[in-house]
């Protein structure tokens, strides 16, 4: 699996796991909806800007969504 699965799916994981659709997800990190689905669905690349908004969103560490890790924290 490569580094872009493992993003999607994770950032995909915590947004379901707290209750959030993409659009509710993207509004309170301040990006599109179209954005956060395309980040989701592997067809965009995060930067790492768009790593560290997630992993601060989610409270998670980078290298957990990057696959570094299984460890949230």
């Amino acid at each position: 699996m490569s580094v872009m699965d493992i993003f999607a799916e994770r950032i995909k994981l915590l947004r379901e796991e707290r209750g959030l659709g993409v659009r509710e997800a993207a509004a309170m990190m301040g990006i599109s909806h179209a954005a956060l689905s395309l980040y989701e669905n592997k067809k965009r690349t995060p930067d790492i800007e768009i790593c560290n908004l997630f992993a601060d969103f989610y409270g998670v560490s980078g290298d957990y969504l990057l696959g570094r890790t299984n460890e949230r924290r």
